[in-house]
């Protein structure tokens, strides 16, 4: 809801980029999957430009319709790809990151009291939910600029490299005892958002959303419990944003 506000995209529209943003996500999607899957995407976002452009309102995809498509500065296609990455980057992992992160606070109470009795400490929680659960899995891909060598293994320039973050988040040289979650820890040193110029450019939005949506959820309901047991929960193993397929509660 809080992405399709800000784009501009109707929420009763939401079926066509949440079932898309499935198979783009997806480990076993094939190329062709992929390839259609965006295209579906990018299609429904260039007609709804469109529509923008005849009819501005106030919200981003209007913005680019107006002041980037119009003057000729991005091209229709151009324009729908950045509305792509924006809508889905800015709802799956989000919605992932919220159902993992009641699910960790409700296996421990004791966390989610510490953030009920100090909501200005939300900020830090986050950030180590972040840390802890660091829900991207899909691995940062970069390419060896010269030779340099890591815990004894040599890589030479032009090697490939993919660097899984969720094994840095847990590395126990930066962060002590980094299999517990602990909301004080001050985990601003984590890489859940990537690192350098290629952080997300979406973060101040995520922090946001977690930072109101988590204590606003057990405020509201604090005898919120899992209504299943955990073991039987469906966790979205096959996708490279990790999630849950289903958190069943009940209060």
């Amino acid at each position: 809801m809080v992405i399709c506000e800000l784009l501009g995209v109707p929420y009763a529209d939401r079926a066509v980029f949440q079932q898309n943003a499935a198979t783009l996500v997806a480990m076993d999607s094939t190329a062709q999957e992929i390839a259609a899957a965006n295209k579906n995407v990018a299609d429904y976002l260039a007609d709804l430009l469109r529509r923008k452009d005849r009819e501005p309102k106030e919200d981003l995809l209007s913005e680019l319709a107006v002041q980037r498509v119009r003057t000729g500065e991005l091209s229709l296609e151009k324009a729908a790809g950045l509305g792509v990455i924006l809508l889905i980057a800015g709802h799956e992992t989000t919605t992932n990151m919220i159902g993992l992160s009641t699910l960790a606070l409700l296996r421990d109470p004791a966390q989610r009291q510490g953030l009920l009795d100090a909501p200005d400490s939300a900020p830090m929680a986050v950030d180590e939910l972040l840390r802890y659960l660091t829900i991207v899995h899909a691995g940062l891909r970069r390419i060896a600029v010269e030779d340099l060598e890591v815990a004894g293994v040599t890589i030479r320039a032009g090697d490939g490299i993919v660097l899984p973050i969720q094994s840095a988040n847990r590395d126990p040289d930066t962060f002590a005892d980094p299999d517990h979650l602990d909301l004080a820890r001050g985990a601003r040193n984590h890489l859940a958002f990537g690192y350098g110029i290629h952080q997300c450019l979406g973060q101040p939005l995520a922090r946001a959303e977690l930072q109101i949506a988590l204590p606003a959820l057990f405020t509201r309901f604090p005898d919120l419990r899992v209504a299943v047991p955990v073991d039987e929960l469906p966790f979205k193993d096959d996708a490279s944003v990790y999630g849950v397929r289903a958190l069943p509660v009940t209060w």
